[in-house]
């Protein structure tokens, strides 16, 4: 019996309805209708009665369904218990904080994993100071982050420097700026990384040394939403320069900014130096 069907007939006898299951499954109503009645051949018995009101249960498509619950949940923790497996018999791990994936080499990092499959990349982005952790207390061996961590013992390569911008819509009175103080944006709307990403502490920061605190009106989890959210005059977004200057947007640079550095941290003690090199290396 197929445990895929389970999850076909629980759906129909959650819904009571063919074509609401269908949809939330993404099949037919006749596909489905066809797994529903096979199910019902096998066991020999109906599970649902047909009605104007929708599929009905009968009593045997009750027990049916209190079994097939049990057994997809157990199916479900058993495959769970063999991917935990399966990634703690990965021994070499990397991490990415908030932001970094955007930046790397993704084609190359994917060439060195399928050459050592004893890697594992969790391609799910944390905070910064998360990977850190990570890296010290070994949970990670590679990590990359934003800015050179300053615990001694670890090491830290720069991978890559993206410049730092302010974003303006077309109109907007800094648009014919070839720089910016940050003093200018005093009053403006501002749309920001949130603070998963260490930029986005960083510009309140140094809104704040400047003399003023800043009018955030948007936090967002990626770069596309600042893009979007200044091209729609929601107001104007700092962050690293992710997108060429267009007829809409335009990012320009910012007096004494600092840049936005990428970098690659591992434990000086770590016996995978050789692998780790030839992950951040840009010659690999």
């Amino acid at each position: 019996m197929n445990t895929r069907n389970f999850k076909c007939f629980q759906a129909v006898y959650e819904e009571r309805n063919l074509q609401v299951a269908a949809n939330k499954l993404f099949l037919s109503p006749q596909g489905l209708s066809r797994i529903i009645k096979s199910l019902e051949e096998e066991v020999g018995t109906p599970l649902f009665v047909r009605s104007k009101e929708g599929f009905v249960p009968t009593e045997s498509g009750k027990i049916f369904y209190e079994g097939s619950k049990v057994i997809t949940r157990d199916l479900s923790e058993m495959l769970k218990s063999i991917e935990v497996l399966n990634r703690r018999e990965k021994r070499f791990k990397i991490g990415f904080a908030s932001g970094t994936i955007r930046a790397m080499d993704i084609a190359k990092i994917r060439e060195i994993m399928e050459e050592n499959p004893e890697i594992l990349a969790s391609w799910h982005e944390q905070e910064n100071e998360t990977v850190i952790s990570q890296v010290v207390n070994q949970e990670v061996g590679l990590g990359f982050v934003i800015g050179a961590p300053s615990d001694p013992g670890l090491v830290a390569v720069k991978i890559k420097s993206v410049e730092v911008v302010l974003y303006v819509y077309t109109g907007h009175r800094l648009w014919g700026a070839s720089e910016v103080d940050l003093k200018e944006i005093h009053r403006e709307p501002l749309i920001l990384m949130n603070e998963k990403y260490h930029i986005y502490q960083d510009v309140i920061n140094a809104c704040q040394m400047n003399g003023f605190c800043p009018q955030v009106v948007a936090k967002v989890a990626e770069g596309e939403s600042i893009y979007q959210l200044v091209e729609n005059g929601i107001g104007i977004g700092i962050s690293p320069r992710f997108f060429s200057n267009g007829e809409s947007v335009r990012g320009i640079p910012i007096r004494d900014a600092y840049t936005w550095d990428i970098y690659g941290i591992y434990r000086r003690d770590t016996a995978e130096e050789e692998l780790i090199e030839r992950i951040i290396s840009p010659e690999a």
